[in-house]
C-alpha cells in the first residue's frame, strides 16, 4: 500500500496534468460515427486537437461552441443550439458528446436544462417531418447525444474519461424505474448530472467508489493465488452460473434477449490500441464477444481510411452501445472505469469481473481463470503461448531491470499498471507522480505516489538516483537533466511514432513493455561506456549521488562474453 502525498508547491511550476475535457472526448473518439463537442472557448479545443494530433498522427474530430467573453456572460444556450444544429446538418454524427469547460461552468449557466429544452424541441419537431430540426434549419435525423460535466479547473484526464465513461452508459442502458434519473436517455447525464438546474456542479465524488475499490483490493489477493489448472478442474460446476432475473428484466425492456455470448468490457485510460485489440482476441478465444466501450483501436490506431469524413472512422457503434443492456457479465479492465462498470452492472444485474489494471502476470492470470469459470472453457493454445512467453520474459529482463532505479510519471490507472509491472521484475521505484489523487494510487506496491508535476518527478529521481524515467515525451527533458534514460509512456507522445500500437498490458502488451525498457536501459548503459565515462546522477548539492551501474547479461549491449569473442575469431 502507498503513501499518497501532495507536492509542498502551492503552484504548478512544470505541469503534468491534462484537463478533464480532453479525457472525455478521447472516451468519445472510441465510438464510432462519434464527434466530441467541448462547450467552451475555441482555445480550449484547439489545444486539445493538437495534443490528440500529435500523439495519434491522425486527424481529430473535435469540435467547439467557441464561446466568447461576451457570449460568456450574456448566455452561452444559443451559441450551443446553433453549433448542435449545424453538427447535425453538416457532419452527421450518430454520438455526439457534449462536454463543458472552465468557462461554461463558472459562468453558472444550467447547461443541463438548455440541452433537455433543446432536445424537447427536437423530439417535438422530429414528429412534424423527416427534414425539421429544434429550430426548423436542421435534418431530423436523430444522434445520440451525452452531455458530460467536465470542469477542466479540477480534477483530470482520468477524472474526465470516468465521467464521460458513466454519462454514456447513463444513456445507451437506462434505469429501470428511477424517480431521481430522468427517463429520456440523451438527457445531460454524468458524473455530476445535471438534474435539478439550482444543483451546483462542483463536486467529483461518485457515491460507491471507495466501497468499490476496497472491494477490489480485498479480492485481489484470493484471485491472485487461482492457477490456470484449478480453474480448468472446477470449470464443469460453475459454467452453470444464473445470470439474474435484474439482468433478464432489462433484456426484456431493451426488446431483446439475453446474449449468452456477450461480454461488457469498459476500459481505462492505460490500454492502447494494441491492448485492446489483445484483449479483444483473448476474449473471442473462449467463444464470448466483446463490447469494448470506448474502443479506440477501431478508431485511433493509425489505419488509412479509405475516404474523409468528418467524424470517427471506427470504435464501437451505437447499435452495439445500445445492447450493452443484454450482456452476460461486465469487465471492468481498469480502474478509471470503475464507476461506470458498477453503474452498468447494476442496472443490469449482470456479473462485474473488476481489474485495477491489466498488466502483468498476476492480472492476466485472474482475468483468464474468470474467464474459464465464465465459459466452462479451456485455455486456449495461444493465450497459454502467451503466458509462457511473459514468464520468460520476466525472467530475461530481471537481469538488467533487476535492481534498477526508476521513476515514473502517468495518470493513476497507467501509473500503478507500469510501476506493479517493473515492481515484480525486481525493479525499484524512487519516483512516483500522478497528475491528480485515485484511490487506485493506494494499491501501489511501492511506498509513496506523489500528486504534483515533472518538478517534483525531477526533484525525486534525482535524489533516488534514477535509472530509468518512465513517461510522456515532456517527461524527456527531466531524463534528460538527470542523465538518465527515458522510456516514452502515457499521453502525449509526439517524438515517437506508433505510440497507440505500443504495448503496456495484456500477456504479450507486458512483454513488450519490459524488453523495451530493458532495451532502453542497455541503450543507455552502451552509450556513456562507448564514451569512454560512466554517467552518475548529481544529488541536490549537484555532487554524484548514485553511480549508475545497470546490471548487464554476458552477451548483451553493455559487455560480450568470451564464447561470443570465440566465434567472432573462429575461421568456421
Amino acid at each position: 500500500m502507498a503513501e499518497i502525498v501532495t507536492g509542498e508547491r502551492q503552484a504548478t511550476i512544470d505541469p503534468l496534468k491534462h484537463s478533464q475535457p480532453l479525457g472525455g472526448a478521447l472516451v468519445f473518439l472510441g465510438l464510432a460515427g462519434s464527434l466530441p463537442i467541448m462547450h467552451g472557448a475555441q482555445g480550449c479545443a484547439s489545444f486539445a486537437k493538437a495534443l490528440l494530433t500529435r500523439h495519434f498522427n491522425e486527424p481529430i474530430p473535435l469540435q467547439t461552441t467557441a464561446i466568447t467573453e461576451v457570449t460568456a456572460v450574456l448566455g452561452s444556450g444559443e451559441a450551443m443550439v446553433e453549433t448542435l444544429d449545424a453538427i447535425r446538418k453538416k457532419q452527421r454524427p450518430e454520438i455526439i458528446g457534449l462536454l463543458t469547460t472552465g468557462v461554461t461552468e463558472v459562468s453558472g449557466e444550467d447547461v443541463g436544462g438548455q440541452l433537455r429544452k433543446y432536445l424537447s424541441a427536437w423530439n417535438e419537431t422530429d414528429s412534424s417531418g423527416p427534414e425539421a430540426g429544434a429550430n426548423g434549419s436542421a435534418p431530423g435525423r436523430a444522434p445520440l447525444i451525452v452531455g458530460v460535466s467536465t470542469p477542466d479547473f479540477i480534477g483530470g484526464l482520468s477524472d474526465g474519461w470516468s465521467a464521460a465513461l458513466e454519462a454514456l452508459v447513463r444513456a445507451v442502458v437506462p434505469a429501470e424505474h428511477s424517480e431521481t434519473e430522468p427517463s429520456e436517455a440523451r438527457y445531460f447525464t454524468g458524473r455530476t448530472a445535471f438534474i435539478a438546474a439550482s444543483a451546483p456542479v462542483t463536486h467529483l465524488t461518485t457515491p460507491g467508489s471507495a466501497e468499490a475499490a476496497r472491494s477490489t483490493r480485498s479480492t485481489r489477493s484470493t484471485r491472485s493465488a487461482r492457477s490456470l489448472g484449478s480453474a480448468e478442474a472446477a470449470r464443469s460446476t460453475r459454467s452453470a452460473r444464473s445470470l439474474g432475473s435484474a439482468a433478464r428484466r432489462v433484456a426484456a425492456a431493451d426488446g431483446g434477449a439475453l446474449d449468452p455470448r456477450q461480454l461488457a468490457v469498459l476500459v481505462g485510460p492505460s490500454l492502447t490500441a494494441a491492448d485492446l485489440d489483445e484483449l479483444g482476441e483473448l476474449i473471442r478465444a473462449f467463444g464470448l464477444d466483446p463490447v469494448l466501450v470506448p474502443d479506440l483501436s477501431g478508431s485511433v490506431d493509425g489505419h488509412l481510411a479509405p475516404a474523409w469524413q468528418p467524424t470517427t472512422t471506427g470504435g464501437t457503434g451505437l447499435a452495439r452501445l445500445r445492447a450493452l443492456g443484454r450482456s452476460r457479465a461486465v469487465l471492468v479492465a481498469g480502474a478509471t472505469a470503475a464507476a461506470a462498470g458498477d453503474l452498468l452492472a447494476a442496472r443490469t444485474g449482470a456479473r462485474i469481473l473488476r481489474h485495477r489494471h491489466l498488466s502483468g502476470l498476476t492480472e492476466m492470470d485472474t482475468l483468464v481463470t474468470e474467464l474459464i469459470e465464465l465459459t466452462g472453457a479451456s485455455a486456449p493454445a495461444r493465450v497459454r503461448q502467451a503466458r509462457a512467453r511473459l514468464a520468460d520474459g520476466l525472467l530475461d529482463t530481471h537481469f538488467v531491470l533487476g535492481g534498477a532505479r526508476v521513476a515514473l510519471a502517468m495518470e493513476p490507472e497507467t501509473l500503478v499498471a507500469v510501476g506493479s509491472l517493473l515492481h515484480d521484475v525486481g525493479a525499484e521505484v524512487v519516483a512516483a507522480v500522478s497528475p491528480t489523487a485515485a484511490p487506485v494510487l493506494a494499491d501501489a506496491p511501492w511506498d509513496e505516489v506523489v500528486v504534483g508535476d515533472l518538478t517534483d518527478l525531477a526533484e525525486r529521481a534525482r535524489a533516488g538516483g534514477a535509472h530509468l524515467v518512465l513517461g510522456s515525451s515532456h517527461a524527456r527533458e527531466v531524463a534528460d537533466r538527470i542523465g538518465a534514460a527515458h522510456l516514452p509512456v502515457g499521453f502525449p507522445i509526439f517524438d515517437r511514432l506508433g505510440a497507440a500500437l505500443a504495448g503496456t498490458a495484456g500477456y504479450a502488451g507486458s512483454l513488450r513493455l519490459l524488453i523495451d525498457a530493458a532495451n532502453r536501459l542497455l541503450d543507455h548503459e552502451h552509450v556513456h561506456r562507448r564514451s569512454g565515462r560512466r554517467f552518475s546522477v548529481s544529488g541536490a548539492d549537484g555532487q554524484p549521488a548514485h553511480r549508475t551501474e545497470i546490471p548487464t547479461q554476458p552477451g548483451s549491449a553493455g559487455e560480450s562474453d568470451q564464447l561470443d569473442n570465440l566465434f567472432q575469431e573462429s575461421p568456421c
